[in-house]
């Protein structure tokens, strides 16, 4: 590059080495320039190759912000160099195979299993999201909100009022609109492996975002993701008679063959959005229904009338079982929306949100045990920086964070009142 083609941007692509990860080499035909230059990759290496070195360290910066401190991430990141450069390598050699899980059961809300992968695991998740998430998520409509960028329950709830709202103001008669409320039974269990990878696939082939091999790639690792059962190679942490509370249809256990995602993996997550995108545009497009709210397998329609939402019912019902193999659940709700929608932890009405009783039942059960405790210790309140005072904020912060969202005035005094101590949590 002569210099006469040099620019005074340090950002420019014509200002800058040119990085190839795969084999190391540096393009310094810029080093006429008397600016300042940085290093960067070129747009057709960036999307050559997937397994390089600098997209597995992202993929593991990624996901070391929430799992740092466990065992697995510790032990992994004891020799980080190596355990990357081993990983990418048996990425690129095809011989990458997932490890053993962790299978555990938590109770709150409910009996559930949860099988965690392994932290080398859990990178590459990181790393096949990362680069679906840019061709799925354009595709996705802005009425689902479940594990995705400025999403999320609050944004979910928000939005539905909002629409339940305009449907009353743009309703001529002004009678009651109504909402029908559906559920998938038994979801991540019903999750048919061939349905969900032929939906990547023909994703992945369309898109001109990577070049051949890249795509290939792509697919032969979402490909070892998906079809790979955990509960073929896993331990078990909960003793039997906690495990023996999960119902034995909730298990990936008892799955048949080719059915079943694992409830706690980032893929899963994903997955379930990329799933259930098909059910999202075919009520959108086909149904033409315009006031949609879904939250992993919790969806509600909005509609003028019951007859309008019981013909979107048989048809929802139809495409599910058809097209994705999944059945609904038989409960139904389907009732005027001034009535209020309990969905997400709230009670949401057009000009109102409350929090749902089961959440304000164990919000008032924690306060309770833990005045018991400051009582009987002859204590106004925990000592500061204690593992009690941390623990007990960590905990009261979720219930203050979930109540700050809906019309809860009138309670926080009733409880500061009830349970004084909470005047120093508010």
């Amino acid at each position: 590059m002569n210099s006469s083609h040099t620019t005074s941007l340090p950002w420019d692509a014509s200002n800058a080495y040119m990085y190839n990860p795969n084999n190391g080499n540096v393009n310094n035909d810029n080093k006429t320039n008397e600016n300042s230059v940085r290093c960067v990759r070129s747009e057709k290496e960036e999307n050559s190759a997937l397994f390089t070195f600098q997209k597995v360290y992202d993929s593991y910066a990624n996901c070391r912000r929430r799992k740092r401190n466990t065992i697995n991430a510790l032990k992994f990141e004891e020799n980080l160099e190596q355990n990357l450069r081993e990983l990418c390598y048996s990425l690129n050699n095809k011989t990458y195979e997932p490890s053993r899980s962790v299978c555990f059961t938590v109770l709150q809300p409910k009996p559930r299993e949860i099988f965690a992968a392994d932290f080398r695991d859990r990178i590459v998740h990181h790393l096949i999201v990362n680069e679906l998430e840019k061709i799925f998520e354009p595709q996705f409509i802005e009425e689902s909100y479940a594990c995705r960028k400025n999403k999320g329950t609050h944004k979910a709830v928000k939005n539905l009022q909002r629409q339940m709202r305009k449907l009353i103001s743009d309703h001529v008669e002004r009678k009651r609109p109504y909402f029908l409320q559906l559920d998938i039974s038994n979801f991540f269990m019903s999750i048919d492996k061939k349905v969900l990878y032929s939906a990547i696939e023909q994703r992945v082939l369309q898109s001109n975002l990577w070049g051949d091999k890249f795509k290939q790639e792509l697919l032969w690792i979402t490909k070892t993701t998906v079809f790979h059962d955990p509960a073929s190679n896993y331990i078990q942490k909960s003793p039997k008679w906690i495990s023996g509370l999960v119902p034995e249809h909730k298990s990936l256990i008892n799955v048949e063959k080719g059915k079943g995602l694992p409830i706690g993996n980032h893929t899963s997550q994903f997955f379930a959005n990329v799933y259930l995108n098909e059910l999202d545009q075919f009520v959108k497009r086909e149904l033409k229904c315009k006031h949609y709210v879904r939250y992993v397998d919790d969806f509600i329609l909005l509609a003028e009338s019951k007859e309008e939402l019981l013909n979107y019912f048989w048809k929802i019902k139809e495409f599910s079982e058809t097209n994705l193999l999944l059945n609904l659940k038989n409960e139904v709700k389907l009732l005027p929306i001034t009535n209020g929608i309990d969905f997400l932890g709230y009670i949401t009405k057009p000009w109102s949100i409350y929090v749902r009783k089961r959440v304000l039942r164990n919000f008032r059960e924690k306060l309770s045990n833990a005045n018991k405790k400051l009582l009987e210790s002859n204590k106004f309140f925990y000592e500061k920086n204690s593992i009690e005072e941390k623990t007990f904020r960590s905990s009261f912060s979720s219930y203050a964070g979930h109540l700050k969202h809906a019309n809860t005035f009138q309670l926080k005094k009733q409880i500061t009142k009830e349970y004084p101590f909470t005047k120093l949590c508010f």
